[in-house]
């Protein structure tokens, strides 16, 4: 994978920065999307919460509040909808987190994390991809799923978060390190 971004940082600068623009305004239309149709399928609790509780019980007791409100289809239209958020983080993998380490020099510590941002951001996407497709079994059944299911389910979410907040955590040091090596003169840094 980091030699697919690496090769995403040789395209000519103005159609990467139009392929980060593309992602930016992706990202934020569907993020709206998905908010609005989450807070419309009347979810008892935040997305982390949800997803984080590695309890059937607990989630069969989300789906039936959602069941007697008629709006568990909303969900499952979210959870459709997902999928196209799972796209934009890609996206932002393979062009704004190459674009920042393009900032950076070839081959110093600052192009490396921001490619490894990309690596983190991706593979994130992917845990959420299974995470999304995991929540059809459950949904398949929504208040009778084996409860074991929430297990992987919520692994996959944590799996999730933590590579997406990994990836994050590798830009800003991306970005450090670039203007620390401009300034400074240091191509090994940035």
């Amino acid at each position: 994978m980091r030699r697919i971004l690496q090769t995403v940082t040789t395209i000519p600068l103005w159609t990467h920065a139009a392929a980060v623009a593309l992602t930016i305004v992706w990202f934020q239309w569907i993020k709206a999307k998905l908010d609005a149709s989450y807070a419309a399928s009347l979810h008892p609790v935040d997305y982390a919460t949800g997803q984080t509780t590695f309890n059937g019980e607990t989630i069969k007791t989300y789906y039936a509040a959602m069941s007697q409100t008629g709006t568990l289809d909303i969900y499952v239209k979210t959870q459709l909808i997902d999928f196209g958020f799972v796209l934009a983080f890609v996206c932002i993998g393979l062009f704004l987190c190459t674009f920042i380490a393009r900032l950076s020099r070839p081959d110093s510590y600052g192009r490396t994390a921001g490619l490894f941002s990309g690596i983190a951001i991706i593979t994130g996407a992917a845990f959420d991809a299974i995470e999304n497709g995991w929540s059809f079994l459950m949904l398949a059944n929504p208040t009778g799923f084996a409860d074991w299911l929430a297990i992987p389910y919520s692994l996959f979410a944590v799996l999730k978060f933590g590579c997406i907040t990994l990836g994050m955590v590798l830009v800003i040091i991306s970005l450090v390190l670039a203007g620390i090596g401009r300034v400074s003169s240091a191509p090994r840094l940035g």
